[in-house]
């Protein structure tokens, strides 16, 4: 939105677009609360030349109870440290445009969320029955609550371990340690085989040196995807030997493709939402590079190179915000 003839400080207030009205769900003792993604950009204004058309990733919360807005890490939902009040910093979106690319749920608890329990959470609705798919980080179970009920879905072959969830083309999809992905169907809950097993992912000469492996899916242009980790934690927690492999599911075929070259496309990875960029389009992005985060703290692997290294941040925007002026 763009205003004429009112002053710069007041239109540095205006907020973004509002969420919606669904922003604070109960679940379990606490809350599912909404977040949002958004691209900022600057603005072109008139007679001005746009000096770039890149743009930059902010995660977006809103307090129910203060109707306030907070930046949060794209990886980890934890709250930025430039909004601290002793910086004396306000939000500018006087010469940036938002532009709304991903709605998230996250668990919620004392009104901010949850940055320590590991959960990734759908809300799903079929036939008009709100459903919240849970799959828990820690023992890898998913879990489905229909208002007061709740359901674990598991294999038929007593397994229950999922490494990963996504939805993809309006439902929910699901991935197991074996690298095969299966279909969940929202009526009966019933697991439905959706792609082959992938036998890359029991390659022994790949991970038998690797103390722990798992498996996101993430999708891009239509197609689905699976980013296989191979983390080897026993140099300690600052010195770790990482690991990635990423597949392309070919569904007229019905086999895993190796795929090792992204081209200008990058990975984000994040605790609750994985999503693919043009790298071209965003600072702090490069291409052909997966992001992840482990153990809190945000990494990128190079598909070229197999190289890992801490991740170039995707904030801050420099114009974003500025200081109060007494």
């Amino acid at each position: 939105m763009r205003f004429r003839s009112i002053c710069s400080l007041w239109r540095s207030f205006l907020p973004l677009p509002p969420l919606s009205n669904d922003l604070c769900i109960p679940h379990k003792g606490h809350f599912l609360i909404q977040t949002k993604i958004y691209r900022i950009q600057p603005l072109q204004h008139d007679n001005e030349p746009l000096t770039s058309k890149k743009g930059w990733l902010i995660k977006v919360f809103q307090d129910s109870n203060s109707s306030k807005f907070y930046l949060l890490d794209l990886f980890t939902n934890k709250k930025l440290p430039s909004q601290d009040k002793s910086t004396q910093k306000v939000v500018n979106l006087m010469n940036v445009q938002a532009i709304e690319l991903f709605e998230l749920y996250t668990l919620c608890d004392n009104g901010f969320p949850h940055v320590s329990l590991g959960c990734k959470v759908i809300l799903f609705s079929v036939e008009g029955c709100c459903m919240v798919f849970a799959l828990i980080w820690g023992c890898k179970r998913l879990e489905v609550s229909i208002g007061e009920k709740k359901i674990t879905i598991s294999k038929d072959d007593g397994g229950k371990t999922f490494d990963d969830m996504i939805r993809y083309k309006g439902q929910i999809y699901v991935v197991d340690k074996t690298g095969t992905v299966f279909w969940i169907n929202a009526l009966s809950l019933k697991l439905v085989q959706f792609s082959p097993k992938n036998f890359s992912c029991e390659m022994k000469q790949i991970w038998m040196n690797y103390d722990e492996n798992h498996k996101q899916l993430v999708e891009c242009d239509g197609n689905l995807y699976m980013v296989h980790f191979y983390i080897d934690t026993r140099f300690g927690y600052f010195l770790k030997d990482v690991f990635v492999k990423v597949y392309k599911l070919d569904q007229e075929w019905g086999k895993w493709i190796d795929v090792k070259y992204l081209g200008d496309v990058s990975f984000v990875l994040g605790k609750d939402s994985n999503f693919a960029l043009l790298a071209q389009d965003y600072h702090g992005c490069e291409r052909n590079c997966i992001y992840f985060y482990f153990e809190d703290r945000a990494s990128c692997f190079n598909l070229e190179n197999f190289e890992s290294k801490p991740a170039n941040v995707f904030w801050p925007c420099p114009t974003l915000f500025h200081h109060v002026t007494s």
